[in-house]
C-alpha cells in the first residue's frame, strides 16, 4: 500500500464520518468492523424487540457496540441526549445480554466528527461504571479516531469496498460511455448553491499553490487535465452541457465548504475528495476517471476552488 493511496483512503473516510449520520454512519462502522474482526457479529433489529440496544459484538471477547450518530455531537440538547441514551442503552443491553454472553466490554460508538467528548459525557461513563452491578465491565466511548485507528489497519480491498475507487495519480485514457454515464448523472442531481461573483481562470499551479493542495491532488489534477482535448470534443457535440456542468461543480464546491470547515487539517483536500466522491454515480475507475478530468476542466476555469489573489 503507498503513501499516496493511503492518504487518499484516509481522506475519503473524513469525509464518510463528516456526512455520515443516523443508520448511514451505523452501517458504515459495521461495513468497517466487519472486515476488521471476523468474530464481529452485526444485530439487526427484529420485530417489536429491536435489538435489545445491541449493534454488534464479539462473542468470543465479550465486547458489545451501540451506535449513536446524531447531526451535531456538541450541541447541548444533543449532549443531554447522548448522556441519556448512554445510560439507558446501556443498562437495557446489560439487562437482556449478560446473561446470554457476559459483557467485558462496552463501546459507546459516538460519531463526534473529531470533536471530542463533553465532559457530561465523560462523567456520565465513569459514573456507571463506578456501580456495583456493573464493575466487572468496562465501559468506553468509541469516538470518530478510534474507527479511524482501525480503518487504518485495513487491507487495500477492504478500503476501497467502504470508501470506494481510489485513483492512481497515473490516470488511464477517458472511457467515452463512462464520461456520458458521468455527465448524465451530474445534469439531474439537485443542487442549490448558485453561482457568485464573476470566475477569472488563474494560473493553474499557482492556483493549487494558494489553495493548499497536497501533492497528491496536484498531480491528479495536473494528469486530469492532459485530457482537456476528449472534453472539448465531447462539449462541442453537446451544447450546453458545459455551462450546466460548470453550476453543478461550483455548487458542489459551495457545498463542501458548508461541511468541511476551514479548520480542519488538509480542508482544501477533503473538499477536493467530496466533490468526486458526491460526482460517481459508481465506484468504478472509468467512472472516477471521467469525473477526475472533468474536475480538472472547472478547476482550471475557477469554477471550483479559490481564486489566488491579486
Amino acid at each position: 500500500m503507498t503513501t499516496a493511496f493511503k492518504y487518499v483512503a484516509k481522506t475519503m473516510f473524513k469525509n464518510k464520518v463528516l456526512q455520515y449520520v443516523g443508520q448511514q454512519y451505523e452501517d458504515f462502522f459495521v461495513s468497517i468492523m466487519r472486515c476488521y474482526n471476523h468474530n464481529f457479529q452485526p444485530v439487526k433489529a427484529h420485530g417489536n424487540i429491536g435489538d435489545r440496544k445491541n449493534d454488534g459484538f464479539d462473542k468470543t471477547t465479550g465486547t458489545y457496540y451501540q451506535v449513536f450518530a446524531p447531526e451535531d455531537a456538541t450541541k447541548k440538547s444533543t449532549i443531554d441526549d447522548t448522556v441519556d441514551k448512554l445510560e439507558k442503552d446501556f443498562k437495557g443491553l446489560y439487562a437482556y445480554w449478560n446473561s446470554i454472553c457476559p459483557i467485558e466490554q462496552y463501546n459507546f460508538v459516538l460519531n463526534d466528527r473529531y470533536k471530542g467528548l463533553a465532559v457530561p459525557m465523560i462523567e456520565k461513563i465513569i459514573f456507571l461504571g463506578k456501580q456495583d452491578e456493573y464493575k466487572s465491565v468496562k465501559l468506553s466511548f468509541f469516538t470518530a479516531k478510534d474507527l479511524e485507528n482501525i480503518f487504518d489497519q485495513l487491507t487495500e480491498t477492504d478500503m476501497q469496498d467502504i470508501v470506494g475507487f481510489i485513483p492512481d495519480v497515473d490516470l488511464p485514457l477517458i472511457e467515452y460511455e463512462a464520461l456520458s454515464e458521468t455527465v448524465s448523472y451530474l445534469m439531474n442531481i439537485e443542487i442549490d448553491f448558485p453561482i457568485t461573483g464573476s470566475l477569472i481562470a488563474p494560473d493553474f499551479d499557482e492556483k493549487i499553490v494558494f489553495n493548499q493542495l497536497s501533492a497528491v491532488v496536484s498531480n491528479l489534477l495536473i494528469n486530469g487535465s492532459y485530457q482537456d482535448g476528449v472534453l472539448l470534443d465531447y462539449f462541442n457535440n453537446s451544447r450546453g452541457i458545459k455551462e450546466i456542468l460548470q453550476e453543478k461543480f461550483h455548487a458542489l464546491y459551495e457545498e463542501s465548504k458548508t461541511l468541511i470547515s476551514e479548520s480542519n487539517r488538509n480542508s482544501a483536500d477533503q473538499r477536493f475528495f467530496y466533490i468526486l466522491d458526491k460526482s460517481c454515480v459508481k465506484k468504478t475507475q472509468a467512472i472516477r476517471t471521467s469525473v477526475l478530468v472533468l474536475m480538472a476542466y472547472y478547476f482550471s476555469a475557477c469554477d471550483i476552488f479559490e481564486e489566488p489573489m491579486k
